[in-house]
């Protein structure tokens, strides 16, 4: 057992995965890529504890059926894009209602805005949470997730709600989060480009591991992205392209620099 993973231990659930095993190392921010249907989201309800698995997941050197609910609840959070319950009337009551009762008004009113200001809400609080568009009640489930302090936040694929700017700008305030907080975060995504601000990244492909490794390691493997069903960003391919050909000596993901790095 290990106390600084997040072990899952020959995972077997209905035919998306098989005997499936890894290590999440603590307080990193991890991101994990794969074609539709390979069973991200269900990744994401069995380490949540939506779908009980016995003798399967240990969490920080401890069986997850070991922990108590309110435990669980207070260890790890979860945001799968517009899933969501309602509790209060407005963002700011939402926010709010997940710090501690016994926490003081200061100090939870500076968390808001620390929060609020992250998931861009801050001219939102006073919105009903009834009346938000898919787009800011996604940054809402983002912010609940994340107020409260939890030791784990676990991340569905957001690409199909945000441009591509904003899903990236998105991505950043996560990563501040996870350097400052310490907190351990498992992020799905299809957008290549959000692996690139991860400590480490996997990739899934018909229920298992295919890859993995520092991001640039991962994304120069693009013969195998492709098997994947994972296509590079532009500048990526670029690079790899460019390299292979001895254009280049290492990958260049800013175009400028990549065309100064060409002319010289």
């Amino acid at each position: 057992m290990n106390n600084n993973c997040i072990e899952i231990i020959g995972l077997k659930y209905l035919n998306l995965f098989e005997d499936f095993s890894v290590a999440f190392e603590k307080e990193k921010f991890l991101t994990i890529s794969g074609s539709n249907n390979c069973g991200k989201t269900s990744f994401i309800r069995i380490i949540d504890g939506q779908v009980p698995i016995l003798n399967t997941i240990l969490v920080y050197g401890k069986k997850y059926e070991d922990y108590t609910i309110t435990e669980i609840n207070t260890l790890i959070k979860s945001v799968i894009p517009l899933e969501f319950t309602k509790t209060q009337n407005t963002i700011e009551e939402e926010l709010l209602y997940q710090i501690s009762f016994n926490t003081k008004k200061e100090i939870k009113q500076k968390r808001l805005k620390e929060i609020a200001k992250q998931f861009k809400l801050t001219k939102f609080l006073t919105r009903t949470v009834d009346n938000l568009s898919d787009e800011l009640l996604i940054r809402l489930q983002l912010a609940l997730a994340f107020i409260s302090s939890p030791k784990i936040v676990l991340i569905d694929d957001l690409s199909s709600y945000f441009s591509k700017k904003d899903l990236l700008d998105i991505t950043n305030s996560i990563k501040e989060i996870n350097k400052n907080e310490k907190i351990t975060i498992i992020m799905i995504t299809s957008q290549l480009e959000c692996n690139l601000l991860s400590d480490y990244t996997y990739i899934i492909s018909n229920g298992e591991i295919v890859l993995e490794g520092s991001p640039l390691e991962v994304l120069e493997k693009d013969n195998i992205l492709n098997k994947a069903g994972l296509n590079l960003p532009f500048m990526m391919d670029l690079s790899v392209k460019l390299r292979d050909y001895d254009l280049i000596k290492q990958i260049e993901l800013d175009m400028d620099r990549l065309v100064d790095t060409l002319w010289n």
